[in-house]
């Protein structure tokens, strides 16, 4: 790849920054406005931290407005606030849309979202009753392949065993493979106060020096985080769980 620019920050384009950077090139992430988001604020800030530390840079608040091939095969980037530079390799991880159009969708009476082509629905039903929509496909899923696995057993289940359940797509346990890794299941701290208001919340936070990072002078300068968020009002029932950590 050598000098590498990832644009967007998401999961996919900080994961593939954060391994190219172990790898040795030089890496940056173009950033349009905050990074992972849909993710706890608080640990999405640390894991920048964290990457940036360890060689990734980071271009805030632009967006690529034009590429051309230079010199032969590098490539020469226009951000949105005019400034360039040159690269070997562009990577654009900015999200997915669905290949819906040439679906006849509104043939039945269903409208996707102009946008990204992801269809709207309810427990999986679209607005036509016998028409169901599972995975990436479906507009407001996690992009995640056991999700949309589990979506379709659960929707069999409802249609053809006698369920009655929901599938749950609020509590999934989700691993980010940065290079400060972030393991999570639940509501970020702002979802969680936006639902159940700040009088209703309780937040428990800790920072750690994880075990073989303390085997390390190059390591333990840095620490490990957990949070838990807790509704208090109902028996310090869990609402949500981070860790940032090695192994996360």
């Amino acid at each position: 790849p050598g000098k590498t620019l990832c644009v967007g920050a998401s999961y996919i384009s900080l994961e593939c920054a954060g391994f190219l950077a172990g790898l040795g090139y030089d890496t940056t992430v173009a950033v349009r406005s905050i990074l992972l988001r849909g993710f706890d604020r608080e640990c999405a800030d640390k894991i920048g931290a964290y990457m940036e530390d360890h060689g990734v840079k980071f271009r805030n608040k632009v967006v690529p407005k034009k590429l051309e091939k230079i010199d032969g095969d590098r490539i020469q980037v226009t951000f949105s606030d005019d400034s360039q530079d040159v690269y070997d390799t562009v990577l654009v991880a900015i999200g997915r849309s669905a290949d819906t159009e040439k679906l006849g969708l509104e043939n039945v009476g269903i409208k996707a979202n102009e946008r990204n082509g992801k269809i709207p629905t309810t427990h999986e039903q679209t607005c036509t009753p016998n028409i169901y929509a599972i995975g990436d496909v479906m507009e407001g899923c996690p992009e995640l392949t056991p999700v949309a696995i589990q979506a379709g057993v659960s929707l069999s289940r409802r249609m053809f065993g006698g369920s009655k359940e929901p599938m749950d797509y609020k509590n999934i346990c989700t691993t980010v493979f940065t290079p400060l890794e972030y393991g999570t299941v639940g509501y970020s701290e702002d979802e969680a106060l936006e639902k159940f208001g700040k009088d209703s919340i309780e937040v428990y936070h800790k920072e750690f020096i994880p075990l073989e990072w303390s085997l390390s002078d190059s390591r333990s300068h840095h620490q490990g985080f957990t949070k838990v968020i807790v509704d208090k009002n109902n028996n310090q029932k869990v609402l949500g769980m981070h860790v940032l950590g090695p192994v996360a």
